[in-house]
């Protein structure tokens, strides 16, 4: 038998899922990207996913929007035709990427960096970072190979930039830097590593323009100083 007041204790005392406290608490996302970064990889992936099923009905539809809307030096030095469209390929050739094994590296790699950035500096600086240190990049290729014909695409200049943001991040806080503020030895690793990608390649065995990744590595470094110091004033 039990008891009548015990009746009421049970019907009248809420449980602990439903106390107003409890359900303004929300388990944290599985993974937390923050929305610029989540939308940059997300409409990089879908761009390639939707050319990548075209091109499964139209021959060399892939090759056809990479020369298109890649970046060529060329054209802007009299080599290669300059079309009316030339002038967004700085843009353009940011969200094109050459195989799903491009676009998979710099996706993971974009979630990895651009998270962080994006935390730290918020998503407007994050933004200018990303689009300048791409168009950083652009520039150092087009200083060192004025008369090249290839088309470069791809977010990689970009993020390295990021990755040059978040090594200067590592400076300022030194307990999070195993090296003590000092960042020069991965600068010079960095630099290292895209000299011999750019000499051996890519894994799918396409070029990699090493010049433009330390262009845009530098660059990233450059931009988040600048407002590092604006910040400071």
């Amino acid at each position: 038998m039990t008891d009548p007041d015990q009746k009421n204790i049970l019907k009248f005392t809420p449980r602990v899922s439903d106390t107003p406290e409890t359900k303004r608490i929300k388990p944290p996302p599985m993974f937390n990207i923050p929305s610029a970064t989540k939308y940059l990889t997300g409409g990089m992936i879908g761009l390639y996913a939707l050319l990548w099923i075209s091109g499964l009905f139209v021959t060399d539809l892939g090759r056809f929007i990479t020369g298109l809307g890649g970046f060529i030096s060329g054209s802007w030095t009299g080599v290669a035709p300059f079309w009316w469209w030339t002038p967004f390929t700085p843009i353009t050739s940011i969200f094109l990427h050459g195989s799903w094994m491009h676009i998979g590296m710099n996706a993971l790699m974009l979630i990895a960096i651009g998270s962080g950035v994006e935390k730290w500096l918020g998503t407007k600086r994050f933004l200018i970072i990303f689009f300048c240190a791409s168009w950083i990049a652009l520039l150092t290729h087009f200083a060192f190979s004025p008369h090249s014909t290839s088309p470069i695409v791809g977010a990689s200049g970009s993020i390295s930039g990021l990755f040059g943001a978040i090594l200067l991040g590592m400076r300022t806080d030194n307990s999070n830097n195993p090296l003590g503020g000092n960042i020069l030895p991965i600068i010079i690793i960095w630099i290292v590593i895209s000299v011999l990608m750019g000499i051996m390649g890519s894994p799918d065995g396409s070029n990699v323009a090493w010049v433009a990744h330390i262009g845009g590595f530098l660059g990233g470094i450059g931009i988040a100083h600048l407002m590092l110091q604006k910040s400071r004033k």
